[in-house]
């Protein structure tokens, strides 16, 4: 009897190490630094460089910060901004202007165009530029602001360009249009309508995913439909997708985070309760954050299991999501501040278990582009940014140790009876 007592203890001992083991490897975000805002207003459209070195945020006021605080400048307008994936280079335009900035915050070229400007885009290693005004006019410039074509075209909502800089993808208030380098057409569809807002392109420049409204699309990089669908009845308000584009992250206004393979079925829906604004998913697409209109940020597995939650201080911006390339680190957006998370502990399920596994993609690996060198001009003025705040947080949860324990003291309760 004594034996069997002692072979108890030793199975709850070792069912309270494991415990331990699995909280203390169990995936927390860990709160890393808050950025606000000098003026009224807030940030949206964050992204991180391909390493997750650098971020950058656009909204009412630009900011660009590296992850450990070193580099931080911003104030200048960033509602049309963008970084480009290196972290090396950011295009801004207020009104006609187009200006390209270092990761410094100094002015490299401004160009003007003939009306306000609408939307930007930057390559991955800031060797092209493209600028969309209010005329419809589409201009390209190279890295060292030299004039590379115009087109006259439809009034542009938003444009990209492809990894490989082989083409440049505009969503248009008629469709969907394909465009050379020197703005020269290779391809046009007005098949979508008006509805495509969001861009992403695979690393390998092969797929087009766009979406809008209600309806997501995958197209090849001639051109070629693979495949359209309306997901659902309510609007898309943010879409992010791995490097390959076999994962497609989709935030819509009924609640519910929507992820998609490759061919467009629908691996999985989390109800998120509120509306989802903004979303992010790592290179491989292992890592999904999303930000929902009440303040939540919830962290997901590919599988749709959720990893991880935190609440910010108020109502999450459009678009304010991002993920690192690695998975490692997230930041938001809410109306007050910009948050810096680290992904702390080995990924792990939650309690909350939602969804049936589903296969994992490989991805294609990552690979960095040569930096255009540009002649530097004067330093422009650059606002101080004040501290940042925070205080990392513990990934040690006592709850499966506390369960544990009680099972021990049950058992030495029932050896000395």
């Amino acid at each position: 009897m004594r034996k069997r007592s002692g072979d108890y203890l030793v199975t709850a001992i070792f069912l309270l190490t494991i415990s331990i083991i699995s909280t203390a490897a169990a995936t927390e975000l860990g709160h890393s630094w808050k950025e606000s805002p000098l003026d009224e207003g807030s940030f949206s459209n964050v992204m991180f460089s391909s390493d997750g070195s650098t971020i950058f945020a656009g909204g009412n006021q630009m900011f660009v910060r590296s992850w450990e605080g070193t580099t931080r400048w911003g104030g200048m307008a960033g509602t049309i901004a963008t970084m480009s994936m290196d972290g090396n280079y950011v295009v801004s335009a207020a009104d006609r202007q187009v200006q390209v900035l270092d990761r410094n915050g100094t002015i490299y070229w401004t160009r003007y165009m003939g009306a306000p400007i609408r939307a930007v885009a930057i390559s991955n290693n800031g060797s092209l530029i493209i600028s969309a005004d209010d005329q419809g006019d589409i201009h390209s410039w190279t890295g060292i602001g030299e004039s590379g074509g115009l087109n006259r075209s439809d009034l542009v909502k938003q444009v990209a360009i492809a990894r490989s800089r082989s083409f440049i993808v505009a969503t248009t208030v008629v469709g969907l249009k394909y465009l050379n380098p020197d703005m020269t057409p290779i391809w046009s569809d007005n098949k979508s309508g008006s509805l495509d807002s969001f861009i992403g392109i695979s690393i390998d420049s092969s797929t087009v995913i766009t979406s809008g409204e209600n309806r997501i699309s995958s197209h090849t990089s001639s051109g070629t439909l693979n495949w359209m669908k309306d997901i659902n009845q309510e609007t898309i308000f943010d879409m992010a997708c791995s490097a390959d584009c076999t994962t497609i992250v989709l935030g819509s206004q009924e609640g519910n985070v929507w992820v998609l393979d490759e061919n467009g079925h629908v691996l999985w829906t989390y109800p998120a309760g509120s509306w989802i604004k903004g979303v992010g998913v790592s290179h491989d697409g292992s890592v999904i954050g999303a930000g929902t209109l009440d303040g939540n940020l919830i962290l997901l597995d590919h599988y749709g299991h959720l990893l991880a939650k935190t609440k910010t201080d108020g109502i999450i911006q459009p678009r304010s999501v991002a993920v690192s390339g690695d998975g490692r680190r997230i930041v938001v957006a809410d109306q007050f501040g910009l948050y810096g998370y680290d992904v702390l502990g080995t990924p792990g399920i939650s309690s909350e278990l939602t969804f049936t596994p589903v296969p994992m993609y490989p991805v294609t690996s990552m690979t960095s582009l040569p930096t255009t060198r540009v002649t530097s001009h004067p330093t422009t003025r650059v606002t101080s940014i004040p501290g940042t705040t925070g205080t990392p947080q513990s990934a040690f949860d006592p709850f499966l140790v506390i369960v544990a324990t009680a099972g021990i003291l049950l058992i030495l309760r029932r050896r000395t009876v």
